[in-house]
C-alpha cells in the first residue's frame, strides 16, 4: 500500500467522493477495494435504521473509525445529528476534514484513550473516561467491534455512559464475542476464527493474547447480561449470535440495549 499506489487512486477516484484513502481502509479492513469500504458503510448503517431509526434522531458512534456508520447515514439521517468519537488520530481527523465540512450536522472528536493494542500510550483510562455529551442527548448509539477490545470493567463503565447519554426508549447496539455453551464448546475444539485461549480478569473473560489483551477479548454472555441491568438497559431479546467460534468468518454476535424509563 505504497505512495505510489494511493496517489494512482486519488487520481482516479471521483472528485468528492466520500471513501477514505486506501492505507486507511487497508489498515482497519485489510481490503483495498472501494466498493467494500461502501459495503461496510451500508451494513453498518442498516443496524440503525431496521431498528426504527428517524431522520431527525440524534446518533452516537463510539470508536466511529474511519467512518462507515457516519457514510451510511448521510442519506438517512436528514434532520439529525451525528456524534462520533475514537482513539485513532488519522481516523478522526479524515472524517473532521472529509465529512464535517460537507455534512456540518456529522461531528468527531478524538478520545486520548489507552489500549494496548491501539493506543498504548492514552493519556486516560476508559474507566474515567466521560463521555463529552449531555445526559439524555442520545436516540441510538453504535459500538461496533469496540467490546470485543475492552477489559469487562471497560464495558461495564461504557454501559453506565450509554444508560446515560441515552433518551428513555433509546437504543444502544455493541457487538461482542460472548462466551456461553456453542461458543465455548467451538473454543474447545478449535474451530474458532480466533484462539481465545487464556483466562484474563475475574470474571470469566478470554483473550487471544495476555500480553495484548486488547486485540480480542471474549465476555461471559451472564456476565454481559448482569452489566445491562445494572446499567438500566433491558437486553432487547433475541440476541443476534454470531458464528465466529465456528467459522472463518468475522460474524461478531449483536447485543440491542433498550434504555429504561
Amino acid at each position: 500500500m505504497g505512495r505510489l499506489a494511493s496517489r494512482m487512486e486519488s487520481l482516479l477516484s471521483p472528485r468528492g467522493e466520500l471513501v477514505p484513502p486506501l492505507h486507511l481502509r487497508w489498515s482497519y479492513y485489510r481490503t483495498a477495494r472501494r466498493d467494500a469500504y461502501r459495503d461496510f458503510a451500508r451494513n453498518a448503517a442498516a443496524e440503525l435504521t431496521t431498528r426504527g431509526l428517524e431522520p431527525f434522531h440524534s446518533v452516537l458512534d463510539v470508536g466511529c473509525g474511519i467512518g462507515p456508520m457516519a457514510i451510511g447515514l448521510i442519506p438517512y439521517l436528514t434532520h439529525g445529528r451525528y456524534e462520533g468519537f475514537d482513539i485513532h488520530p488519522e481516523a478522526v481527523a479524515w472524517c473532521s476534514t472529509a465529512i464535517t465540512p460537507k455534512h456540518p450536522s456529522f461531528r468527531f472528536q478524538l478520545a486520548d484513550l489507552q489500549n494496548s493494542a491501539y493506543n498504548p500510550h492514552g493519556r486516560a483510562t476508559a474507566t474515567e473516561f466521560k463521555f463529552p455529551y449531555a445526559d439524555g442527548s442520545f436516540h441510538f448509539a453504535f459500538l461496533g467491534s469496540v467490546c470485543t477490545h475492552q477489559p469487562i470493567e471497560e464495558v461495564a463503565h461504557y454501559l453506565r455512559e450509554l444508560s446515560r447519554v441515552l433518551r428513555p426508549g433509546g437504543k444502544c447496539i455493541i457487538s461482542y464475542y460472548l462466551l456461553h455453551d456453542d461458543s465455548r464448546r467451538g473454543l474447545a475444539e478449535e474451530r474458532s476464527f480466533l484462539p481465545f485461549a487464556h483466562d484474563f480478569g475475574t470474571r470469566g473473560s478470554l483473550v487471544v493474547d495476555p500480553a495484548n489483551p486488547a486485540l480480542a477479548i471474549a465476555h461471559p454472555e451472564t456476565v454481559v447480561r448482569e452489566l445491562y441491568a445494572e446499567a438500566g438497559l433491558r437486553v432487547e431479546e433475541p440476541i443476534r449470535f454470531g458464528r465466529w467460534w465456528d467459522s472463518t468468518a468475522h460474524e461478531q454476535d449483536v447485543v440491542v440495549g433498550v434504555k429504561e424509563g
